[in-house]
């Protein structure tokens, strides 16, 4: 008898394991169906598909939930259906996708599906080399995404030409474009369009974007920028393509410009002019092209402003990273006199932080620096990172100018360094 116990025992755990196990594949559907989307929507869109596989009760779950964040692992290959989008609930709260090259065609058709179910922030990224010819395709799908509030597009694509009566994005607040061409007449006029329409726009950038065809060496068509709300600016542009400040920005506190190709420009002054307000701004420039004073014509002072100054610079230039750099005395030195007394005084009266990378040592590098030392009463911090990769003649030298220049400063904390290296003095 006791052994045939035994045996029964045996024999029932088998049985009472599958229940067990049955009972805890069921456990995530027992919970309350708010809570099972919160865990759900934290998944990846590829996994969250795949969740179908688990039991029939699954098979369709993930189906119903609202307000998904479509996102894909990382590292994954897959391309996603659109067939499978058009099968998420309404509304989609977000859509973020690399779009790499043999699938460009597949943007259009994602949008198509996203436009149905009332996306609000779109996030794209086409996977193409820069010396690509192929661009992204998005298809005029885009235009009924109206609810949109995020639209980021970065890598070689083609915006496309908005249909008649288009009446722009009302909702939205972040405009986020790089690399991105309107490759048609009136590609300006429709930028400027989208911007504008936009009435609660906050936060804006536009790196190398192309407002038309630059084949025919006809100028660029202007594209007024117009957002009284934006707080965060960051224009960045290789060549003129016609986008200018049309206005001043009251709310903004950071900008990032790099307009190198309006240098000498009164276009170049009245976009300084237009971000006056900014707590912070980062200048990216290549001094090379420097010859003249940059800062002639600005007279007005800059409330509470961070200054970022990156200088651009040719990594392949071997005589640049080995601390080579032209003769002081050349004629690219700048009078320093003259400067002086075309610049208000008080231009950097609130300047606080100033931070500048990829400085070549060059007569109008140091001269600004020292300028900027000998203005600033408030000053806090000055980091410099020149762009050599050893130590040189011109870089000693440049230590030794600025530390006795620091003494018009001698509250602020000055940081020398060369590229990738530690603070040096």
């Amino acid at each position: 008898m006791a052994s045939a116990s035994s045996s029964s025992r045996i024999h029932r755990r088998p049985a009472q394991a599958q229940e067990a196990q049955g009972v805890g594949q069921d456990l995530l559907m027992s919970l309350p169906p708010e809570m099972l989307d919160n865990i759900l929507r934290r998944l990846p869109f590829d996994k969250l598909v795949r969740t179908c596989c688990l039991n029939p009760a699954w098979h369709r779950r993930w189906e119903s939930i609202p307000n998904l964040d479509i996102w894909f692992s990382a590292g994954s290959n897959a391309a996603p259906d659109a067939r499978v989008l058009c099968r998420c609930a309404a509304p989609v709260r977000s859509f973020t996708a690399r779009v790499r090259m043999p699938h460009f065609y597949r943007a259009a058709r994602w949008l198509q599906a996203q436009a149905r179910k009332r996306v609000e922030k779109l996030i794209l990224k086409f996977d193409n080399p820069w010396f690509s010819r192929s661009a992204g395709v998005l298809g005029h799908a885009l235009f009924a995404c109206r609810e949109l509030t995020h639209l980021e597009l970065c890598g070689y694509c083609h915006f496309p030409h908005a249909p008649h009566g288009f009446g722009g994005f009302p909702n939205l607040v972040t405009l986020l474009l790089s690399h991105v061409a309107f490759p048609f007449s009136g590609g300006a006029a429709q930028l400027e369009h989208l911007i504008s329409s936009a009435v609660d726009l906050t936060e804006l950038s536009l790196n190398d974007v192309k407002t038309s065809h630059f084949d025919d060496g006809a100028p660029a068509q202007r594209c007024a920028i117009r957002a009284p709300k934006l707080r965060v600016l960051k224009l960045i542009m290789f060549f003129d393509n016609g986008c200018r400040l049309s206005e001043e920005f009251p709310l903004l506190e950071e900008a990032i410009i790099s307009i190198d190709d309006l240098f000498w420009t009164l276009d170049y002054i009245n976009t300084f002019r237009r971000i006056r307000n900014a707590k912070r701004l980062l200048i990216e420039t290549d001094s090379i092209q420097i010859n003249e004073n940059p800062l002639q014509g600005i007279s007005w002072k800059f409330q509470n402003l961070r200054v970022e100054i990156t200088k651009r610079a040719d990594e392949n230039d071997e005589d640049f990273a080995n601390g080579e750099i032209d003769d002081p005395e050349s004629d690219d030195a700048i009078d320093e006199d003259i400067i002086k007394a075309e610049i208000s005084d008080d231009l950097f009266a609130n300047l606080k932080h100033v931070s500048l990378d990829g400085i070549k040592c060059l007569p109008n590098d140091i001269w600004f620096m020292k300028f900027v030392l000998s203005k600033t009463r408030l000053l806090e911090s000055f980091i410099i990172t020149f762009g050599y990769r050893q130590i040189s003649k011109s870089y000693l030298d440049a230590c030794t100018e600025l530390a006795m220049c620091q003494k018009a400063s001698p509250q602020a904390k000055l940081m020398v360094r060369l590229s990738d290296e530690p603070d040096s003095i």
